[in-house]
């Protein structure tokens, strides 16, 4: 079952903040023994009581039953998810119409085995078990856990030093003429998802192509929309094509520090912060050029009625302009009309730390002083790409000293 629970996770001593899980859990029923799997949300909390072991805490609704429809049916109430140290459990009232086994209402416990102790979870990659051990009530029958996940849609309280972008999750949905060509999650690899209309060959090619993304962050661009192409003669000659091509994007990241937007195109964006649950909207070439603060996010994109129409009409022969053809000739009915109409819609965006505002306080902590000093010292000589090369010239020398001394005081 896939439980999405928008909750509060984050670990401190006796505090929580607003957040966002996704709880996986694959189980099996009798008398198939197949995967299924169900969708819910709820809240919840990651706390640390003092006690120096966090416990995760989610309070679910209820999840609705199809494993063999008609045959074995309900719903899953009251569901809760519980976790401390090495153990956890989600727990609920099982009311399912069963055929095969005839007592199909009552408490269930699920136990989740194979976690390992949650206060070693970085909330970066999912907390995962496997198989639970032996059967389960519910209350007379039986209940088979295949596996289960759990997932801090918010990233962690705690990020990694060195990655000022941290990749959550991400989904692209591309369709060409009512046709799935891309739908998942988005790698940390390059790829590319294109298909050119079929028609005259004259139109854009739809999809979108991804970057990837590391600690430094991603980028994306995409081409989107619909059009029409027809064409007649006076003779009843006539041809006639369109497409429709659809794009929504969603990214959930963590920004640790300032991130720079580079962004192009009329897709319409939604920007969240997922900890405040406030949002932004908008086209989103209006965010270039702007920075984004240190926090968790998702970015949406979708067709928000921002494309861009166009239309173009060719029209020859006797019928239209007699010029083109000796009119003694031909028929007035000689008429040859294109047309190509629609609406595309584009954009681009690139996510990367923001340049410092000030290059000479080397540590970023708001004053160039003697620490920043030592620290160029330490790297005197060759040092390309590195914070102490100031001037970028991929050496560590006295151009650069000169730079720290000018700007000595707050930054």
């Amino acid at each position: 079952m896939v439980f999405r629970c928008m909750g509060a996770v984050f670990c401190g001593i006796s505090q929580a903040w607003a957040g966002e899980y996704q709880v996986t859990v694959e189980y099996s029923l009798p008398p198939l023994y197949s995967a299924a799997s169900m969708t819910l949300n709820g809240t919840g909390s990651f706390t640390d009581p003092g006690s120096g072991t966090p416990i995760l805490t989610i309070d679910l609704g209820s999840a609705t039953i199809n494993y063999l429809p008609g045959v074995i049916f309900g719903s899953f109430n009251g569901i809760s998810l519980s976790y401390a140290g090495s153990t956890g459990e989600i727990t609920g009232g099982w009311d399912v119409t069963n055929s095969f086994n005839p007592s199909a209402s009552g408490p269930v416990t699920i136990p989740l085995d194979g976690g390992g102790d949650i206060s070693a979870w970085d909330q970066v990659t999912p907390l995962t078990g496997g198989p639970s051990a032996g059967q389960f009530d519910d209350p007379s029958g039986e209940l088979n856990i295949l596996s289960w996940s759990v997932e801090d849609l918010d990233g962690p309280d705690n990020p990694p030093t060195g990655q000022p972008y941290i990749q959550l999750n991400s989904n692209a949905v591309y369709a060409l003429s009512g046709s799935s060509v891309f739908n998942g999650p988005l790698p940390s690899t390059p790829i590319a998802s294109y298909e050119y209309p079929q028609g005259p060959g004259v139109w854009q090619p739809q999809g979108f192509s991804w970057s990837g993304w590391d600690a430094h962050g991603c980028s994306f661009e995409a081409n989107e929309g619909s059009g029409t192409y027809d064409y007649f003669d006076g003779y009843g000659g006539s041809e006639f094509f369109q497409y429709a091509s659809s794009l929504t994007l969603e990214v959930d990241f963590l920004a640790t520090e300032t991130l720079l937007w580079t962004t192009t195109g009329n897709y319409g964006y939604e920007l969240r912060d997922l900890q405040s649950d406030t949002s932004t909207t908008g086209v989103l070439s209006a965010l270039n050029g702007t920075l984004l603060n240190p926090g968790s996010y998702r970015l949406t994109l979708m067709d928000d009625g921002h494309g861009e129409p166009y239309e173009s009409i060719n029209q020859y022969g006797c019928g239209w302009d007699c010029v083109q053809c000796d009119c003694t000739d031909c028929c007035p009915e000689e008429i040859y009309q294109e047309r190509y109409s629609g609406y595309l819609v584009t954009g681009a965006y690139t996510l990367e730390p923001a340049p410092p505002a000030c290059p000479a306080d080397i540590n970023n902590d708001g004053t160039v002083g003697f620490p920043d000093l030592v620290q160029l010292i330490s790297k005197w000589g060759s040092c390309s790409d590195c914070p102490e090369d100031i001037n970028a010239d991929g050496e560590v020398n006295f151009p650069d000293l000169l730079q720290i001394t000018s700007a000595w005081g707050p930054c």
